[in-house]
């Protein structure tokens, strides 16, 4: 096996540093498009807890009143 020259080797080098590079900038771009799906997908989760917990709020409150009304108004 002979030595290859040192320009030789420094060019497979940089072609591998360039590959690696774009394949770095896909990835990133790839996960920015995740984070986004995520961020839009929890955002809809959060709105639906919210809006149930409420209705929970509510109901607890109502139970709470009504009681407490009816017996403050009953003779």
């Amino acid at each position: 096996m002979a030595a290859e020259p040192t320009d030789v080797r420094m060019a497979r080098l940089e072609g591998g540093y360039q590959q690696t590079d774009r394949r770095l900038s896909e990835m990133q771009v790839d996960i920015r498009e995740l984070r986004g799906h995520l961020d839009h997908g929890f955002s809809g989760l959060r709105r639906e807890v919210r809006q149930q917990f409420y209705w929970l709020l509510g109901i607890l409150v109502v139970g709470i009143l009504v009681p407490l009304h009816l017996r403050l108004l009953s003779p």
